[in-house]
Order: C-alpha cells, then sequence, then structure tokens
C-alpha cells in the first residue's frame, strides 16, 4: 500500500455504453460537422449554424445552446440521427477526426459492453440496430468491415451487438487504455483529485452464470475477499459509468438462497423441468415469460405491478417488437401454460417435496405455487457505494419513465455533465440527471463531459 498510485488524468469506471465511447472520444476522436442532406432538410437552422463552426463539437458553447432551448444531448442525438431510418452513411451529420489524445485509463470489472454482456443470448433490442451504434463507427460500418450481412435497421440479437461493442478497443487504438477484470471499490478525494482503489477479479471471467445462478460479475461484498491483489490509482477528474444495474436487487424474503432460485437467465435450455415461477414485470421479464412459455414450460409470471400498468406498456410496443405481440397473444388466448399474476408478491420460497414451494400473496390472500425454478428478473440498481468521504449523504434524483425504467440520477450541471457537488466528477449515461431511457441518446452524455474536461485542460 506504500507504492505511489499510478497516476491518469482521467478515470472512466465503467466500460458499457456511456463508458467506452467516452474513452474513444478522450482518446482523441473528437466529433465534427459535416453537411448532410437529411439535415439540411429537416433542421436547416441546425446546419446553417454549425456550417460556421469548423472546428471540434467538443468546442462549442454547450451554455449558450441551452440558453438557446436546445440540450447538448439533443444537438448529438439530431446530428448522428437526423431521421429514425438509416439510409446511408451520408445522412450523419458527423466525422470523427483524430486529433492528440488525453491521458486516460478505463477500469471495467468484465469485458466491454456492460449490461449486454449479461443479457438472454437470443434477447432482441427495443429498436433498429443502428440506434445502438455509436455515430464514430456505424453498425453499418462494422458489419461492412466484419463481413457481416444484415439489416442495421431491423432489431438486433444479443451476440452482434456485444461483438460490435468488444471490437471497438482494438478498432480506434485504445486498447492500452483498458483494464478489464478490474473490480473498483472506493473512490476518494485525493490531492490529485481522486484516490481510485480496484481489486483484481479475473477469476470471474471463468465463471458460469448458470451455475453461479447471476450474471458473473462481482458483487461488492465478492470485491473484497481476502487475497485479492489491490490496485491503486490517482486521477484529476472521474467518470462515473457503472451503469443502473451494477448492483443486483433482492427480495428480501426466506429462501431466496434455495438452489433452484436463479437471477441469471440466458435460454430455456437452462430450465429442465416444466414449472418455472418468473418474478419481475420488466422488458427482460417479459421476454423470459414468453421464451420459456414458447418453449414448452408452465410459467407463472408474477408482478408488484397492475393489469393496466403491465398491458399499457404490451400495447405500446405489440405494433413494432415481435415479442410483445407474442407475449399479447398468448395472455390473449389465454395459454393455460402462462398464468400472470398482477399486484402480487413473493411471501417465502422453501424445499417442496417434487421441488419447491412459493408462497405469494395477492391482495391480501395467500396463495402457494409449486415450482421446479424460481427465476428472479427484478434488475439492479446504480451502485453508488463506492463513493466514499465525500459530501454524506450524496444527492440523488429519482427517475422513472412509463417503460418502467428507474434510475437515482446525479444532479449535473446541464453543460458540462460535471455533478454539482463534487467538483471532477462526471456521472456517465443514465446516471446523469436528466436523461432518460432513449436508447437513441444513451452515449449523451459522451460530448458535454469530453469537452469539458478538454477546456478545463487547456485544450
Amino acid at each position: 500500500m506504500s507504492e505511489t498510485p499510478e497516476h491518469h488524468t482521467v478515470i472512466i469506471v465503467g466500460g458499457g455504453p456511456a463508458g467506452l465511447p467516452l474513452a474513444v472520444v478522450l482518446g482523441g476522436w473528437h466529433p465534427y460537422f459535416r453537411h448532410s442532406p437529411v439535415l439540411q432538410e429537416r433542421y436547416p437552422q441546425i446546419g446553417d449554424y454549425l456550417r460556421h463552426h469548423p472546428g471540434s463539437l467538443l468546442g462549442l458553447d454547450y451554455r449558450a445552446l441551452l440558453r438557446a432551448g436546445l440540450h447538448p444531448a439533443d444537438l448529438f442525438r439530431v446530428l448522428h440521427h437526423p431521421r429514425q431510418w438509416f439510409a446511408g452513411p451520408e445522412q450523419i451529420a458527423l466525422e470523427f477526426r483524430r486529433d492528440e489524445p488525453l491521458d486516460c485509463l478505463l477500469i471495467t470489472q468484465e469485458e466491454v459492453g456492460g449490461l449486454w454482456n449479461n443479457v438472454p443470448e437470443r434477447l432482441l433490442t427495443l429498436s433498429p440496430g443502428q440506434w445502438m451504434e455509436f455515430p464514430f463507427y456505424p453498425l453499418a460500418q462494422w458489419a461492412r468491415e466484419a463481413g457481416d450481412d444484415f439489416d442495421v435497421n431491423e432489431l438486433i440479437v444479443k451476440g452482434r451487438l456485444v461483438d460490435y461493442y468488444r471490437s471497438i478497443p482494438r478498432r480506434f487504438g485504445i486498447e492500452d487504455n483498458i483494464r478489464t477484470w478490474e473490480r473498483v471499490t472506493r473512490v476518494e478525494p485525493h490531492e490529485e483529485g481522486f484516490l481510485v482503489t480496484a481489486v483484481d477479479v479475473s477469476d470471474w471471467a471463468d465463471k458460469d452464470p448458470v451455475q453461479l445462478r447471476r450474471p458473473a460479475f462481482p458483487q461488492p461484498v465478492d470485491a473484497v475477499e481476502e487475497g485479492r491483489a489491490e490496485r491503486r490509482y490517482t486521477c484529476r477528474y472521474l467518470v462515473y459509468a457503472v451503469g443502473q444495474r451494477g448492483e443486483l436487487r433482492s427480495l428480501g424474503v426466506p429462501g431466496e438462497e434455495l438452489p433452484f432460485v436463479t437471477q441469471f437467465y440466458d435460454r430455456p435450455e437452462d430450465f429442465p423441468g416444466e414449472r418455472v415461477l418468473v418474478v419481475g414485470g420488466g422488458r427482460s421479464a417479459d421476454w423470459a415469460a414468453t421464451e420459456l412459455h414458447d418453449a414448452g414450460r408452465d410459467v407463472t409470471y408474477v408482478m408488484r405491478q397492475s393489469h393496466g400498468r403491465h398491458w399499457a406498456l404490451i400495447n405500446q410496443s405489440r405494433g413494432g417488437l415481435p415479442y410483445y405481440a407474442r407475449i399479447a397473444e398468448i395472455l390473449e388466448e389465454p395459454s393455460p401454460r402462462l398464468r400472470a399474476l398482477y399486484d402480487t408478491r413473493v411471501e417465502r420460497i422453501e424445499e417442496g417435496s417434487g421441488g419447491g414451494r412459493v408462497t405469494l400473496s395477492q391482495n391480501g390472500q395467500a396463495q402457494t405455487v409449486e415450482v421446479d425454478h424460481v427465476l428472479k428478473e427484478i434488475g439492479g440498481r446504480a451502485d453508488y457505494s463506492l463513493l466514499q468521504g465525500f459530501k454524506s449523504p450524496l444527492s440523488l434524483v429519482d427517475k422513472h419513465d412509463p417503460y418502467r425504467f428507474q434510475v437515482k440520477q446525479m444532479p449535473v450541471h446541464p453543460h458540462s455533465g460535471e455533478s454539482v457537488e463534487i467538483p471532477g466528477l462526471y456521472p456517465g449515461g443514465y446516471l446523469a440527471e436528466g436523461l432518460g431511457l432513449v436508447v437513441i441518446a444513451m452515449h449523451g452524455t459522451t460530448y458535454t463531459i469530453a469537452g469539458d474536461i478538454l477546456r478545463k485542460e487547456g485544450r
């Protein structure tokens, strides 16, 4: 512990869709405006304004943009996606040029890809594949370079998206700036700015999530196990991009740790037997319940939410998402092999004579369900416990929307993305106040953060 910490100008904690693009932009790939016929037709005022800005768009006056009623995240969304349908690269009003890189290190507790590393094998996105891309590397360009052939305007499966994300460090020359399989355990104030403590969790690379019965990335208790090699870093600026599911949620009921209970779903083949109780109510639970049913399982789907709330999302999504059309069909038939229980809570999980037994409470009435498996699709929460020694407690604001998205966000200055309470700290992606679950702008914090740090560094 007496060794001098390794110092970097910027440290990014998290390698998902918020942290990864920022590592590329700080690594020297800066956005410049280029003429787009589509942008000029649909947003002529933006095109006319930016034609007179020859430099990097990271140097824009974001305060002035906000005063004019345009949030920087919305500006870059429009430049990247002047329309939602992708017809060709010429519609993108951005080009990225290699400038001088800033000293930046990204630390992630798994491979880059973030949440998408742990979603089901056949899960489709909620949107066209190209909405999930970064503007410096259009998905159509990646597909062409990788020798793949698919329609970027269609929904995309996990495998392709993860391959795309994992290709980015090599493609943009930032491999040496990324440390995988390190879990940050503390971020503290330091005379240099921040002191970051991390541990080696490379043994998690070989863990089987099916056997583990939860996603194969370490939780806070796993990272402090005795004997782990500890590493220390300092930095002037810290980007906190750990994602909204860094810490798994718990039901908090007796029997939750029994061997037939799991918090990981990949494919139906991992659930031998007939009777599966799915606990959730979000999109991942909808996917699992539907896929398990169609694989021949008998599914009891337990939700705390009301019938009306669940069906509001089903009806809103069934026109564009085939798996929502399918769950609507199953529930409307209705199928005897999928029973949806609304306004229902799990009270207790027990061993049974032929498997397990779950006690439920619905409107004050108890009932018991015999099961072979219990699948908890209850998501996670943003883990702010790593921030230690700062103002206590840290102010956080609740963000909810009709799509069941919920996360506690950190108040920020909208022109810079910097925390209003901790100078030099930048929450990334959905952890920044005001950023909602809009997939097309999920990396919307990239440019305000990069621009602010570069300005502070005289760049």
